[in-house]
């Protein structure tokens, strides 16, 4: 059982970093001065586009093994005690 709950835990470790870089935004303005133009802000994601679609691909990919793996200490366990 202790082995379920070290990949529970790395799933955790692993999913909650990779979705908060996921949603947070960071943005920028650049102001003009007065009368010589407009001013022009943008924003995104901390990471950029790319860098969000790798975090969250490799946290999907990290969670589905770990999910395969409780489930397999959890059978195990299972069958050691029966």
């Amino acid at each position: 059982m202790d082995r379920a709950i070290a990949w529970v835990v790395l799933a955790l470790v692993t999913a909650v970093p990779a979705l908060l870089l996921a949603v947070t935004r960071v943005s920028s303005c650049a102001d003009a001065a007065p009368g010589a133009g407009t001013s022009r802000c943008t924003s995104g994601p901390v990471l950029g586009v790319a860098g969000s679609w790798a975090a969250g691909a490799v946290a999907v990919v990290v969670v589905a093994i770990a999910v395969v793996q409780v489930v397999r200490a959890v059978r195990s366990g299972r069958a050691a005690t029966d």
